[in-house]
């Protein structure tokens, strides 16, 4: 029987998180973040054993590509990592130290990045993701949350549930799919992931603290995505889920979705808007220092698989198919354009010289 039968990820919930690129995932109901990393061979499976080096990496199965500075940084699945400094021409792997699936990444500069994916994994780098370190995993997100719970005084309401739900995630093991990263600076960063996870860090990524009670998600649906703007936040996820913050992560609160449908991805704007898209067609965009969610009709009604804004202001949705459809006024209006081959793309984002890159099932390329 597979995991997501296992766990009750069935139907519609199952196949979005396979578009979303999850694959798999556990019942997670709550977790904290760790202290600290465990060591690899005390690790279970891919969380203990490195990326395997090989030659076709940049021709394996990739899930997003990110720029650091000006170089390119694509990830996939078993952690394989691959860069580019060329604009997506050559490409050669880094050294991971999982293999794992991983899902999102987020650099405060060239030099100093995080990446989230399968497991509970979040890894950093410092040299512009030649080589990355773990930071922390599912066990430890599960055994901070153990400790908390049975930190509560015997008195406090909801001990014992907390320890047991804790306890689950021991038992259940390392398996926490994390799906998006976002780091506003060199210290401070929100990771969200399946089943409502959440949590922020202010030291770079050396502790991690659940954020979980100030979300309103009481239904605990799957978070796809995390943007940033300033001091604006905004999450959104499964059934067209969507909140957001203004005092920099303190708070959040609910916003009204005028969908159902998922949003798996979410990209801030230059002008401090934000651009959101998902399952098919689901688009909309939320002004700078509003707080109302306007549709958004694309030409098709396409899943949206990944959106970025280029450095002259469009704002460009990658759906499933290969499509790419360009927005010239901030994500008000969007117009198909075809790309050059219709392979099954998964991400894209510009290059330093303003080419475009993308990743696939087969790997990663330039697009005309």
């Amino acid at each position: 029987m597979s995991t997501m039968k296992q766990n009750g990820i069935t139907g519609p919930r199952r196949r979005q998180m396979l578009l979303a690129g999850v694959g798999v995932g556990l019942g997670l109901q709550a977790a904290l973040s760790p202290a600290a990393a465990h060591a690899a061979a005390a690790l279970p499976g891919p969380l203990g054993q490195p990326a395997g080096m090989t030659a076709r990496a940049a021709r394996a199965i990739l899930t997003r590509v990110v720029r650091a500075g000006d170089r390119l940084v694509a990830m996939g699945e078993r952690g394989l990592v691959v860069l580019s400094d060329d604009g997506g021409k050559q490409w050669r792997q880094a050294r991971v130290p999982v293999s794992v699936t991983l899902t999102s990444a987020s650099f405060a500069d060239a030099r100093q990045g995080w990446m989230a994916g399968h497991g509970g994994v979040v890894l950093h780098t410092i040299d512009g993701g030649e080589n990355w370190a773990l930071q922390t995993d599912g066990m430890a997100f599960a055994k901070a949350a153990l400790d908390q719970a049975k930190g509560m005084p015997d008195t406090a309401a909801g001990r014992e549930r907390k320890i047991q739900q804790a306890q689950r995630l021991m038992d259940e093991g390392a398996d926490k799919p994390l799906l998006s990263i976002c780091f506003a600076d060199a210290q401070r960063g929100m990771v969200v992931g399946a089943y409502g996870l959440a949590a922020t860090t202010g030291d770079g990524g050396k502790t991690w603290v659940s954020c979980m009670d100030r979300l309103p998600n009481p239904q605990s649906m799957h978070l796809y995505a995390v943007a940033r703007h300033g001091k604006t936040w905004v999450l959104a996820g499964e059934q067209g889920v969507l909140m957001r913050s203004s005092d920099d992560g303190a708070s959040f609160e609910p916003l009204a979705s005028p969908f159902k449908s998922s949003f798996f991805v979410a990209t801030a704007t230059r002008n401090g808007g934000f651009v959101l898209a998902g399952l098919l067609g689901s688009a909309c965009r939320i002004e700078s220092g509003g707080a109302a969610v306007t549709p958004v009709v694309l030409p098709a009604l396409y899943t949206i698989l990944s959106c970025t804004e280029l450095r002259d202001g469009r704002v460009m949705l990658l759906a499933q198919g290969g499509r790419i459809m360009v927005s010239d006024d901030g994500g008000a209006h969007f117009t198909e354009h075809q790309p050059p081959r219709r392979e099954q793309l998964t991400s894209l984002t510009e290059a330093a010289d303003g080419g475009l890159v993308a990743t696939s099932l087969g790997g990663v390329a330039r697009l005309a």
